[in-house]
């Protein structure tokens, strides 16, 4: 008992560590889930943000493409009037080696003609940079694409196109590319949404709603390809806050464990109340079974003085001494085997005359059989011998008949049958009565089990009986068979031959 409480504690400690050892995990694939949805969604609004940017980028640089098309790059009030009516474009300039065509230096210029014009001294003097950041074979020369500095107060941003070796250039509105990023990007704005923010060098030119963004945490952020490589998409936002995740978690692994351990150990009282009611039974059957020793000594002793005193001529009277001698031996044998059924019973080889020993167990039940109005019909061919246990085989189908007996009283018949088969021989018998439900069938070898019914009500019995017979067609190198009939059950002893 002492190994089993240990061997059961130990299983009992490594499932609660393999439990819990679940549940953490668990918990902790839950928490890095959280952070990689939150993470997600800031990376997948800041790439939509920027995407968004490009895109108004994008369409600016095809209409102005489109501009380039139609326009004289040699009309200077064509140009002139692009600049006063189109909101997308500050100024324009035109420009062939080096020499600066639009605006004219030889003409009179505004104030922001001629600062427009000293901007554009870099270009002029060296018109590379305007495909310097632009990757190309040096065969190849770019025709068109985007330009900006950083020198002036304003960045300077120019989308320039060659045309007939002609540099066509536009200055964009630097305020109106902004108000058309912000209508386009429409980033939502709800109070418990991320805040996006597009900033320039640090200096903010975007943000979606008036939240005070210091207090939030930076959950993704982006700078954008040229020419805007000095913007920058940050999104803020609250982390979800996993203490609750840990905290609930870890309630329900302990409300767990507590389960499993009020299990177990319900389990354990269980098996220790019923290994404990076993041995009970055990010990009161070993005790009952030790007094009934005495008496049936004393039977069979006054039988045999009982013998000595018959004369020849009472050959009835001899018989019946003879019948209730054997039988006294036999239980003697019977109780022997129940004091000790948790081992294996001795046997005694011999050579057994299988029709003669059926024919004398039907003889012995046939008086109780006919007192209930039940008959014993025996069908067992002639000739058939085995080498081995007689009571063994006396006891298992005394226990097949004395269970008919008692629960098949309405079939009012009994079929012994005894079959030579290639290897083997069986025993079966077989009654009429209300028989054994499916899934009894391989309880009732268990010890002490009862089949409980209206038929068993009553009835008395130790349910020790088929275990000891289970036991002792094992020890014979036999088994034991139970099967359903229509009506009845069917029990067959199997037993080889040789």
């Amino acid at each position: 008992m002492l190994r089993s409480k240990l061997i059961y504690l130990i299983a009992t400690v490594m499932f609660f560590i393999l439990l819990a050892y679940l549940g953490i995990r668990t918990l902790e694939h839950e928490v890095l889930l959280r952070h990689y949805q939150t993470q997600t969604l800031a990376e997948a609004e800041t790439a939509r943000v920027a995407a968004g940017i490009e895109s108004v980028l994008q369409q600016k640089a095809s209409r102005l493409h489109a501009i380039s098309d139609f326009i004289d790059p040699d009309d200077a009030s064509a140009l002139q009037a692009l600049t006063d009516q189109d909101s997308d474009i500050n100024a324009v300039f035109t420009l062939r080696k080096n020499q600066l065509l639009y605006p004219d230096e030889r003409q009179p210029l505004s104030n922001d003609e001629r600062d427009w014009v000293r901007q554009l001294t870099p270009l002029v003097n060296d018109p590379s940079q305007l495909t310097s950041h632009i990757p190309h074979a040096e065969q190849e020369t770019p025709q068109a694409g985007w330009f900006i500095t950083n020198e002036t107060q304003q960045p300077l941003l120019i989308y320039w196109r060659q045309k007939n070796n002609v540099i066509i250039g536009f200055r964009l509105s630097y305020v109106q590319l902004m108000m058309d990023i912000a209508n386009s990007v429409q980033a939502s704005a709800a109070e418990n949404d991320p805040v996006v923010r597009v900033t320039e060098n640090g200096r903010q030119l975007y943000q979606n709603n008036a939240a005070q963004w210091q207090s939030l945490t930076e959950l993704d952020s982006r700078t954008l390809e040229y020419p805007l490589t000095t913007w920058q998409i940050s999104v803020y936002g609250v982390k979800a806050p996993l203490y609750h995740v840990w905290l609930w978690g870890s309630a329900m692994i302990v409300l767990l464990l507590v389960g499993v351990a009020l299990l177990g150990y319900s389990l354990w009282r269980e098996y220790t109340r019923a290994a404990r009611q076993a041995r009970q039974q055990v010990d009161f059957v070993s005790q009952v079974s030790h007094e009934l020793k005495t008496p049936l000594t004393n039977i069979t002793l006054y039988a045999e003085l009982l013998r000595e005193g018959l004369d020849d001529e009472q050959t009835h009277e001899q018989r019946y001494l003879d019948v209730i001698t054997q039988e006294g031996q036999r239980l003697s044998r019977l109780i022997q085997n129940i004091l000790t059924f948790t081992r294996a019973p001795k046997t005694h080889l011999q050579t057994v005359d299988i029709p003669r020993l059926i024919a004398e167990i039907a003889h012995i039940f046939t008086p109780a059989f006919q007192a209930k109005g039940m008959a014993i019909a025996v069908t067992c061919p002639p000739g058939i011998t085995l080498h081995t246990d007689r009571d063994a085989i006396t006891q298992i189908v005394s226990n097949f008949l004395s269970n008919a007996e008692k629960y098949a009283v309405q079939g009012q018949r009994v079929d012994i049958i005894v079959q030579a088969l290639p290897g083997n021989v069986e025993i079966a018998v077989r009654d009429y009565g209300p028989g054994i439900a499916e899934k009894e069938m391989k309880m009732i070898f268990r010890p002490f089990y009862r089949v409980k019914s209206s038929i068993t009500e009553g009835v008395s019995g130790t349910g020790i009986g088929l275990t000891i017979a289970s036991q002792l067609a094992q020890r014979l190198q036999g088994e034991i068979r139970v099967t359903a009939e229509n009506p009845g059950v069917r029990f067959t002893l199997t037993l080889p031959q040789g």
